[in-house]
């Protein structure tokens, strides 16, 4: 196919696979999106020890090499992340990282 033109070759069963793995390896993993071989976003449950601190205060970023995208609530997402923003028990949170950091710090 890359001889005819094609410039990738999509193999949605590898694809899914994957996916289905990580989503379903764990019970704190409730999304999961590859950007490429060495990054991805998760959708992750906030961990026991992070619930009642702030964004600043957990420090993520600088301590794990991970960014916080976004916090999500009842479905809705807060995307208006800043340093004083509180972590609460029933929030899930989006992370962006390196696949391999994100697996340390998530236990996955």
């Amino acid at each position: 196919m890359l001889k005819n033109g094609a410039d990738e070759i999509v193999y949605p069963e590898r694809q899914l696979a994957t996916w289905t793995a990580i989503r379903y390896s764990a019970d704190h993993i409730f999304d999961y999106i590859e950007l490429d071989d060495e990054h991805a976003i998760y959708e992750v449950q906030v961990p026991e020890d992070w619930v009642g601190k702030t964004v600043g205060e957990l420090d993520v970023r600088k301590k794990y090499s991970l960014n916080i995208m976004a916090l999500k609530e009842d479905g809705i997402l807060n995307l208006a992340i800043t340093p004083e923003t509180g972590i609460t028990a029933n929030q899930t949170m989006l992370v962006l990282g390196t696949i391999k950091q994100v697996q340390k710090v998530f236990h996955i």
